[in-house]
């Protein structure tokens, strides 16, 4: 079960959910140049304050400042499809996640995706815990344990994110399904054969995904619409998704146990941590890229 795959743009519908009367296709501005007028130096921003821990699930998610909050990481975003180099790309992340409040500040504006990534850790624990009939029950689909994963995995998708909805409840679902479509093709079998290291590796997929697409969706649309290439594109997705997948897994090792029997209101945190830490590690990313 990979990360393989992924965002598909601004033709999906998906327009930053902070952006009012704003034309989601707009190009070139003052969002294609650098928010510092810098020639791509290792001048960074200064960092807001995260202001507060890392919230809960129930948290409402932070708005952005209005105007131009992510001016830098997107100018810094079409600097890298332009040919700026993996540092430009790295200043796009560390300056998305410092617009955004930090690593809690960022994971509060995706409270859907943690409430879904919730849901599938919920069923992980109890998988490994109750067996698969039981957890199975939680959704009323017990007697779907037999069936083959993926089609199990659909109809819990179809309960804790159904289609329609806000931006983030498409990023959560969009998530959620992609990573069942690595299932499907993986073919390991029938749900109640999956092992507690698969259902783990299910979950980072899916905060995985979501993770990437939101950022892409918030910082690469003007990119997108403008000179990049669907290669370029492309090309910052899989350095990105790369990142985020190693983080995640970071991530859910020190934050998250499908053994040790938490309640859902500790999964719920767990999780709501394991988004901001990723959050925060990714706007650390910069010192590694060349």
């Amino acid at each position: 079960m990979g990360t393989s795959s992924s965002y598909g743009g601004p033709a999906s519908g998906l327009v930053p959910d902070w952006v009012d009367g704003v034309d989601p296709g707009m190009g070139g501005g003052e969002e294609g140049s650098d928010h510092d007028g810098s020639d791509g130096s290792d001048t960074e921003q200064p960092t807001p304050d995260e202001g507060g821990e890392k919230g809960a699930v129930q948290t409402p998610p932070a708005l952005a400042p209005p105007g131009g909050a992510f001016t830098y990481p997107r100018g810094q975003f079409t600097r890298f499809t332009n040919g700026g180099g993996s540092k430009s790309l790295g200043r796009a992340l560390k300056g998305y996640v410092s617009a955004a409040g930090g690593g809690a500040g960022a994971a509060r504006r995706m409270p859907h995706s943690t409430r879904v990534a919730s849901g599938v850790a919920g069923l992980a624990s109890a998988v490994a815990n109750e067996g698969a009939e039981a957890a199975l029950a939680r959704f009323d689909l017990q007697g779907l344990a037999g069936r083959p994963a993926a089609e199990v995995l659909e109809a819990v998708a179809e309960v804790i994110c159904p289609d329609g909805g806000t931006i983030d409840e498409s990023i959560a679902r969009d998530a959620m399904l992609e990573a069942i479509a690595e299932v499907a093709e993986d073919d390991p079998g029938a749900f109640d054969e999956l092992s507690p290291d698969q259902l783990d590796e299910f979950l980072c997929d899916v905060i995985t995904r979501s993770v990437v697409t939101k950022v892409l969706n918030e910082i690469g649309t003007n990119a997108l619409h403008g000179s990049a290439s669907d290669a370029d594109f492309r090309e910052a997705e899989r350095i990105t998704r790369d990142f985020t997948q190693g983080l995640v897994r970071d991530a859910l090792g020190s934050r998250f146990d499908v053994g040790s029997r938490p309640t859902q209101s500790e999964i719920d945190r767990s999780i709501s941590e394991v988004y901001a830490d990723t959050f925060d590690m990714l706007g650390a990313v910069l010192e590694t890229m060349q």
